[in-house]
């Protein structure tokens, strides 16, 4: 939004809490506009508040041109909206953002309840008639995929802004690495598969910080219980959820991003460590690709578990100048991809495009 600020007003509807928290967040008020930093309007809705009722009179009482829809199965805020829609409570056009969430990798995941809510959402056109906003030529498939080839898509990058203090720390000792990871503690984040990946790891001086809500009781028992076999010298630590202000400098502490993650349809949080000066090591189910050619970091298969542990290895053994180098390349490649001027004018096209 910083992007566009001169361009567009934007008025931003959500809740008051981050996904699996049970507090509101710090210094905002509930069910009532707040006015940020750029001038856009943000109203956060709490959970005692939030009705359907609710978000059509707040619709209806706000001047609006265009709907902008920031994920596919959000029950509040992308199938109520697209049902306001239906019945004529919304008159505007309308763009949804799928993020990720028709990928083969995230339908996957509670297949049967994820399907036969597709399948019933076209049976009543509830998806028809809007504009797509894909991050990638990838997603792009996978919206024409579900939904067929018969699709109005905007393929664009997202937008991500540079960090608010260069990084300067660049200590980094042969045979110690500091790792972390940003992220729900979920399936789809595959953080159980980057715990075996360090079990085969004897050598050296690992920490391994994974900041992120459980998102799933079973699956989070899953991973502590691993993490606690792993071999002396790698130390894991559950830092739980970082507040939005606190990510940047806490990545600045790290060497490696680790997420060997099933799909991102963009991956904000390994753009926001790359910005930061951690090199990546993830999967090749992103849109951050041919790392390796680059020298920049890996993208390695799920199927090469081996690759991972050679990466880690290598990481390890790189010195200072070795690491600062290549930390500098990675911070340079993120800040080109992410201030892409034709990105900016390709979203001022997209929110003026009035099917």
């Amino acid at each position: 939004m910083f992007h566009l600020k001169d361009a567009f007003n934007f008025y931003i509807i959500t809740g008051n809490k981050d996904l699996f928290s049970t507090e509101p967040h710090k210094g905002i008020k509930s069910n009532e506009w707040n006015v940020l930093a750029n001038g856009e309007q943000v109203f956060y809705f709490s959970d005692e508040y939030f009705s359907r009722k609710n978000l059509a009179a707040l619709l209806k009482d706000t001047a609006y041109d265009c709907v902008y829809l920031n994920s596919f199965f959000s029950k509040r805020f992308t199938i109520y909206p697209l049902l306001l829609k239906k019945l004529n409570k919304i008159d505007k056009s309308i763009v949804i953002a799928p993020r990720g969430m028709l990928s083969s990798g995230a339908l996957h995941l509670k297949s049967q309840k994820k399907n036969t809510f597709i399948a019933l959402a076209k049976l009543f056109s509830l998806y028809k008639n809007l504009t797509w906003h894909a991050t990638s030529a990838q997603e792009e498939g996978e919206i024409k995929n579900v939904f067929g080839t018969n699709q109005i898509i905007y393929k664009i990058s997202n937008l991500t802004l540079p960090p608010v203090e260069s990084r300067t720390d660049y200590n980094k000792q042969v045979n110690e690495l500091r790792v972390c990871c940003v992220a729900r503690i979920s399936k789809v984040k595959n953080i159980l598969f980057a715990l075996e990946v360090l079990q085969s790891i004897h050598t050296g001086t690992i920490v391994f910080d994974l900041y992120g809500p459980p998102e799933e009781a079973d699956y989070y028992k899953r991973c502590t219980e691993l993490a606690a076999t792993l071999p002396k010298n790698i130390t894991v630590s559950f830092k739980g959820d970082l507040q939005g202000n606190e990510v940047e400098q806490a990545l600045k502490k790290y060497h490696l991003f680790f997420l060997p993650t099933l799909n991102e349809n963009f991956g904000h949080a390994i753009v926001e460590a790359m910005l930061n000066g951690c090199i990546p090591l993830i999967s090749n189910t992103t849109p951050w690709r041919n790392l390796q050619s680059q020298n920049i970091g890996w993208d390695i298969s799920l199927n090469e578990k081996e690759k991972y542990t050679m990466a880690i290895n290598e990481a390890l053994q790189m010195n200072q100048t070795t690491f600062e180098n290549k930390s500098k390349a990675v911070q340079q490649y993120a800040l080109t991809h992410c201030m892409d001027v034709a990105n900016i004018e390709a979203y001022k096209k997209l929110f003026n495009f009035i099917p």
